[in-house]
C-alpha cells in the first residue's frame, strides 16, 4: 500500500566494468528513487491535521478508511473529502562532487468517502459506507547530476538521471454494527492498486589519457501495476466517560494479478569493441507485496480536549520477485575488428523484501469555540526497507507533524492545515564505476503540505 509527498533523488548502483564479458550484473537493475514507506501520507479532514492518530475516535464518513467499527457512531449520511493541496518536497544528494538538490510543488487527492445513515438506513445500529483512498503517494520530481571523479592518472565524468512514480489506491466498502451502547465493529474490503513507475539513465567516461578511452551507458523504464485485495476488521470500546479504545486489522495483500512494462539497455564502447544489451518485455510479472497491518490506540475525551495515542504495525515481507520475465535480452559484442557476434541473455528477476515497521501517531485537538477546534499532531513513519544495500527502493526513516483549524455548521464542516517531514539517509555506494570509484552518499529530503478537506452531513 509508495507511501506529505516527499521527493527524493536516485542513487544508482553501477556495475560496469571495461571487460567486455557476459557477467550477471548485466542485469541488476539501479535502485529507483521510490520511498515505499506506509504512513507518510496524511487522510481525512479532522485526522489529517492530528497525525493520523484517529483509530479509536473516528465517527464519520472517514471511518471507512480508518475504522470501519466507527462508522457505528455517524447518525446521518455524510460525504467526506480530503487533499494534499500544495506540496513542497526538497531532495538533496551528498558524497559525490558537490551537493544536488531538487524541490517540486505536486498536488494529491487522499480520500472521498460517504457512509449511508439516516434517513436512508432507518437501523440507528447499522451503517454502511464506501470510500477511495490514496495511503501510498510518492511522485518526485525528475533528478539529474554530473560529477567528476578521482580516479587517479585517469579522467572519470559521472552522470545519472532519474523520475519514477509509486502509488497505492484503495476502493473499498465498509460496514459498522453497534453491538451495544459502548461496544461497535466493523469490516471493509477494499481493492489495492500499486502503481510503479520509473525511468532512469546512467552515465560513466573514463579516459586514460593518451592510453585509452571507455564509455558506458545504462538506461532502465518500468510501468506497470499490482491489484491486492485487502480485508479489515475493527473494533471501538467506549471504556469510561472520558475513554476510548480503538483497533484495526487489515489482512496481507492478495495479489489477483500484476504486470509491467520492462525497457532495459546497456552499452559499453571501449577500444577493444563494444557490448550492447537491449531488452522488451511489454507483459513482464510485477508484484508488490502488501504486508499485514495492526493498529491500536488509546483516547481521552474532556470537555473541550481530546487527545490519542496510535501504535501501528506492518508485517514483515519475506524475500520475493518483484520484477521477472521470460522474455531474452539480445546481446551484440562487437571486437576489436568491427566484427559481431550475436547471442542472448536471460533477464535476471529482482528481489525484494520487507522489515516489520513500529510508527506511532500521537494527535488532539482544542474546542476554541462551538464551531472552531485547533488541532495538532505528531507522527513517525520507518522505512520497511529489509537491505539497503540491494534493494530497488531507498531508506529514509521520516518524522512528521501536523496542525491546523477545523470549523463546521449543522450539515456543511470543513478543515485547513499544514504538515511536514524529514529525514536522512545512511550512508550507501554508487560504485563500483568503470574507474573502482566506490563512492558513498547520503540524501536529506523535507517536504511541507498544505492540507484541506470538507464534509457534509445530510
Amino acid at each position: 500500500m509508495t507511501r506529505v509527498s516527499i521527493r527524493m533523488t536516485v542513487i544508482l548502483s553501477l556495475s560496469w566494468t571495461p571487460v567486455l564479458v557476459a557477467q550477471i550484473s548485466d542485469f541488476t537493475l539501479p535502485p529507483s528513487g521510490i520511498l515505499p514507506n506506509y504512513d507518510r501520507v496524511l487522510i481525512g479532514q479532522r485526522e489529517g491535521l492530528e497525525g493520523g492518530a484517529y483509530v479509536a475516535r473516528t465517527d464519520d464518513a472517514g471511518a471507512g478508511w480508518y475504522n470501519p467499527a466507527g462508522l457505528a457512531l455517524s447518525e446521518k449520511s455524510g460525504l467526506n473529502a480530503s487533499s494534499n493541496a500544495y506540496e513542497l518536497t526538497t531532495i538533496t544528494l551528498e558524497g559525490i562532487g558537490q551537493a544536488s538538490g531538487s524541490t517540486r510543488f505536486s498536488p494529491s487527492g487522499t480520500y472521498f468517502g460517504a457512509v449511508l445513515g439516516a434517513p436512508i438506513i432507518k437501523n440507528p445500529n447499522v451503517r454502511l459506507a464506501f470510500f477511495y483512498a490514496k495511503p501510498v503517494s510518492w511522485t518526485p520530481g525528475t533528478l539529474d547530476g554530473a560529477f567528476t571523479l578521482n580516479s587517479g592518472a585517469n579522467e572519470e565524468q559521472f552522470s545519472y538521471s532519474s523520475t519514477s512514480n509509486f502509488s497505492t489506491i484503495i476502493p473499498g466498502l465498509a460496514a459498522g454494527i453497534r453491538l451495544g451502547k459502548e461496544f461497535r465493529v466493523g469490516a471493509s474490503a477494499g481493492l489495492g492498486l500499486t502503481n510503479l513507475h520509473q525511468v532512469q539513465s546512467v552515465g560513466d567516461q573514463l579516459i586514460t589519457p593518451g592510453v585509452s578511452s571507455t564509455t558506458a551507458t545504462r538506461s532502465v523504464s518500468t510501468d506497470g501495476s499490482v491489484y491486492n485485495v485487502l480485508l479489515t476488521g475493527g473494533v471501538q470500546w467506549d471504556a469510561g466517560t472520558k475513554v476510548r479504545i480503538g483497533g484495526r486489522i487489515t489482512s496481507p495483500g492478495i495479489r489477483i494479478g500484476g504486470s509491467s512494462k520492462l525497457l532495459y539497455s546497456q552499452i559499453v564502447f571501449s577500444g577493444a569493441g563494444s557490448r550492447e544489451i537491449g531488452f522488451r518485455d511489454e507483459n513482464a510479472k510485477l508484484d508488490y507485496k502488501i504486508p499485514v497491518e495492526l493498529t491500536g490506540g488509546i483516547a481521552f475525551l474532556f470537555d473541550r480536549l481530546q487527545l490519542e495515542g496510535d501504535v501501528r504495525y506492518h508485517g514483515s515481507a519475506t524475500t520475493y520477485t518483484l520484477l521477472s520475465s521470460s522474455a531474452l535480452a539480445s546481446l551484440v559484442t562487437t571486437d576489436a575488428n568491427g566484427v559481431p557476434t550475436e547471442s542472448t541473455l536471460s533477464f535476471v528477476p529482482v528481489q525484494e523484501k520487507a522489515d516489520p515497521v513500529l510508527n506511532v501517531a500521537i494527535g488532539g485537538h482544542y474546542l476554541l469555540s462551538k464551531r472552531f477546534r485547533l488541532h495538532a499532531g505528531f507522527f513517525t513513519d520507518a522505512s520497511p526497507v529489509a537491505d539497503p544495500d540491494s534493494s530497488e527502493f531507498r531508506t529514509v526513516d521520516l518524522l512528521g507533524a501536523s496542525a491546523g483549524v477545523s470549523f463546521g455548521w449543522t450539515h456543511l464542516s470543513g478543515s485547513l492545515g499544514v504538515a511536514g517531514s524529514w529525514g536522512t539517509t545512511d550512508n550507501r555506494a554508487v560504485g563500483p564505476s568503470l574507474g573502482g570509484i566506490a563512492g558513498n552518499t547520503k540524501i536529506k529530503v523535507s517536504s511541507f503540505t498544505m492540507l484541506y478537506a470538507i464534509s457534509y452531513a445530510f
